[in-house]
């Protein structure tokens, strides 16, 4: 499955993305290893994980192709798969926009970069 990345949104993570770095598309819901809890249940909200390669990936089993490499998208999160999907930039706001063919998922995509990696 792919993913597109406007050039805008390409040019905004490109500042955050090293090459012994992997880029986590995570729905924070609670589970796994970065999620330390979960949102209220009215509200989707996905982050931007900038992780090491070296990083348990574990609960990361979608693999989605992008201009910028492999993106891992999280199991739990399969709902919101669908085609067409895309990270964008906001014109307004310069926020991160994930979307698809049908719906805006997420207006205000967070980006963090983890330094941990146990």
């Amino acid at each position: 499955m792919k993913i597109e990345i406007t050039q805008q949104a390409q040019a905004k993570l490109e500042k955050y993305v090293r090459a012994n770095q992997n880029i986590l598309l995570d729905l924070d819901d609670g589970f796994g290893r970065f999620s330390d809890e979960g949102t209220c249940a009215l509200l989707t909200k996905f982050r931007i994980l900038i992780v090491d390669k070296t990083a348990n990936l574990v609960d990361y089993t979608v693999h989605l192709d992008s201009e910028l490499g492999t993106i891992y998208f999280k199991d739990s999160a399969k709902d919101f798969l669908d085609d067409g999907m895309s990270l964008r930039v906001n014109p307004k706001t310069q926020l991160l926009v994930f979307a698809n063919t049908k719906e805006t998922i997420d207006r205000s995509v967070n980006i963090i970069e983890y330094d941990d990696v146990k």
